[in-house]
């Protein structure tokens, strides 16, 4: 049977939106290169030959899955970036790639030294071959499936990649050289949103994987210093509504929305379900997506009925009244069981239709 995508459509940007015009839960999945290359059988290398043949991979890998979202894996503010970083700056030996799994950074490689990053190049997205590739099938997806792209960015995570364990230490001995490379990182994500919007076109929204925003990593403060404050400034120039994806085991969720207008928050933690019942009492307009289903539990170790079970939990607690998707957190790795990932479609069938009462 044909994927209904525009059905899809509806089911994830209706939910987004508050509408009580919506059938069922949508699933939201994250498959990165390693679960594409599982499903097709190609490498990565063959992935990003060519636009055609990553769009047509991803689209089959999304349909298989039967998941109510598609995206492209690798147009977004990680390993791409960090490798778009390393070719602007003659530093491409920071990079390892693998046949099965996404290419790999060296963290702190490319900006080993304070002259590093005072003299860091920006790279330019429509000349890098990944990042050209990556958007083009972005396009290529949207005209087949009608589903918008929604653009990921971020700050912390490309700071990770570029300066490792030092960006650390700077917060305290130099944090002046940190918001240094902070606002080249920001530099760097306008440039990707300006060829976004050249090639793809107008995002509805913006994912920012704002990973600073974990209490195991630094103070609420200096999550605002050195990624909050330049989401603030991509929000004034972008005008389009942000959600915030944070897959961190102690995340500032609750704390950051009450600085920053994020229209839904993606994560897999606290594992509490009272936590989200909580947040999402007083914070109802705000969507929630994934809440505590975490890819390195049941969906990695559990069976398919466990899968189930945490998806109802999910779905009976959250659901109710809107504003929720269902979203395993974070990417699908390799060895996840391919009947736990299908256990959450077809929990949501026998769950997840509206309207669902309160647990």
């Amino acid at each position: 049977m044909t994927k209904d995508w525009v059905a899809s459509v509806n089911r994830i940007f209706r939910t987004i939106s508050g509408s009580k015009r919506v059938d069922k839960v949508p699933f939201l999945a994250f498959a990165g290169e390693q679960m594409i290359c599982r499903v097709t059988g190609k490498t990565v290398r063959e992935l990003y030959s060519s636009p055609k043949v990553y769009a047509n991979a991803i689209i089959t890998t999304f349909e298989f899955l039967n998941t109510d979202s598609i995206n492209v894996p690798s147009a977004y503010a990680g390993p791409s970036e960090a490798l778009a970083f390393a070719e602007a700056n003659n530093k491409l030996d920071a990079i390892k790639w693998f046949d099965y799994q996404p290419l790999m950074c060296k963290q702190g490689e490319i900006c080993k030294t304070e002259e590093d990053i005072e003299k860091l190049e920006i790279p330019d997205h429509g000349m890098n071959n990944l990042w050209k590739n990556s958007l083009l099938a972005a396009k290529m997806i949207n005209e087949k499936t009608k589903f918008p792209q929604v653009i990921s960015l971020s700050i912390w995570s490309v700071v990770q990649e570029l300066r490792g364990i030092e960006a650390y230490k700077d917060m305290r001995r130099n944090p002046d050289l940190l918001l240094q490379l902070c606002e080249k990182i920001y530099e760097s994500q306008m440039d990707i949103y300006e060829n976004w919007l050249e090639i793809v076109g107008m995002p509805p929204n913006v994912f920012i994987a704002g990973y600073a925003f974990n209490r195991h990593m630094m103070s609420f403060k200096d999550s605002m210093r050195y990624e909050g404050q330049f989401i603030k400034r991509m929000m004034e120039k972008i005008k389009v509504p942000f959600m915030l994806h944070n897959c961190g085991t102690s995340p500032y969720f609750t704390e950051v929305v009450k600085e920053i207008n994020f229209i839904a928050v993606n994560g897999s933690h606290p594992l509490d379900i009272e936590y989200w019942i909580d947040f999402k009492k007083k914070y109802p307009k705000i969507v929630i997506i994934g809440a505590n289903i975490d890819v390195s539990r049941e969906m990695l170790t559990g069976t398919p009925s466990d899968v189930e079970k945490k998806v109802k939990e999910n779905i009976l607690n959250l659901a109710p009244g809107g504003r929720y998707i269902c979203c395993p957190v974070c990417s699908l790795p390799w060895g996840v069981p391919l009947p736990n990932i299908l256990a959450i479609p077809k929990a949501i069938e026998k769950y997840g239709h509206y309207p669902i009462k309160i647990s």
